[in-house]
């Protein structure tokens, strides 16, 4: 089974609907149905749902099995050849396949409902009920998205989710225009000591939204102090930093 992983550009297309997802975890080729499962144990695990267990009940392994499934159908492929039965995986090769983008995400998002609907307000549900609130997005269910993702971005429990879920509402106020509530989110995250999401990541971010306010001045400075970062924190982003402030200085 491969592990090479895909391109941002291959995934993404530079949707930023997406980044919560490869925050998590890193999308592996190969045998996406079985690594999906085997990624949905890890993300759990990394997120403390059985925190001090040495096995997993079957209940745990059916829920990180389901959330495996739904993380699939979000990744699946589009096809208009794809068949008109139930099963995606209809075509054999492991991979599952929809007719259209709202198919897939459909399905993907009846199994993070299922999951967070079964384990009420645990761990478990916190996590797919962020993924859930991705997948609205997709399905253009914006309401109903906020609702999620800031049930999962203010309550309790990992507060790496909580943080992914806050970044992700940020990138949805910033599309949707309001870019004080995005801005607001992002430099609370970026002055946050807990956030462990990648502060120059926030902090170009932050800067794109306050640049679409016209606050030009402003963002060149968040990205001046993301250089002053310590350590070697700021290496991963040093080149889009810089490229960013000496655009911007132009």
């Amino acid at each position: 089974m491969g592990t090479t992983k895909l391109t941002r550009k291959e995934i993404l297309s530079d949707d930023p609907v997406h980044d919560g997802i490869l925050r998590l975890f890193g999308i592996l080729q190969g045998n996406r149905r079985l690594i999906a499962v085997s990624l949905a144990v890890a993300v759990v695990l990394a997120v403390g749902l059985w925190a001090g267990s040495r096995y997993l009940d079957a209940r745990a392994l059916a829920a990180a099995e389901r959330l495996g499934k739904g993380m699939d159908f979000f990744m699946a492929n589009v096809s208009a050849d794809a068949g008109d039965g139930a099963d995606p995986y209809a075509s054999g090769d492991g991979t599952p396949t929809f007719k259209s983008d709202e198919a897939k995400y459909q399905a993907a998002a009846k199994e993070f409902a299922a999951v967070a609907d079964a384990f009420g307000a645990g761990e478990t549900a916190k996590t797919a009920r962020y993924f859930l609130g991705l997948t609205q997005l997709k399905l253009g269910k914006k309401d109903e998205a906020v609702k999620t993702l800031e049930k999962v971005a203010f309550g309790s429990g990992s507060r790496t989710v909580g943080y992914l879920a806050k970044k992700a509402l940020a990138g949805h106020y910033a599309e949707s225009g309001n870019a004080k509530g995005a801005a607001e989110l992002l430099q609370g995250m970026v002055k946050d000591s807990k956030c462990d999401l990648p502060k120059e990541e926030l902090s170009l971010q932050l800067s794109r939204v306050l640049v679409a306010d016209g606050k030009k001045d402003e963002a060149v400075k968040v990205l001046r102090e993301a250089t002053e970062q310590p350590g070697d924190a700021f290496g991963t982003y040093n080149s889009q930093v810089l490229a960013e402030i000496e655009k911007l200085q132009k």
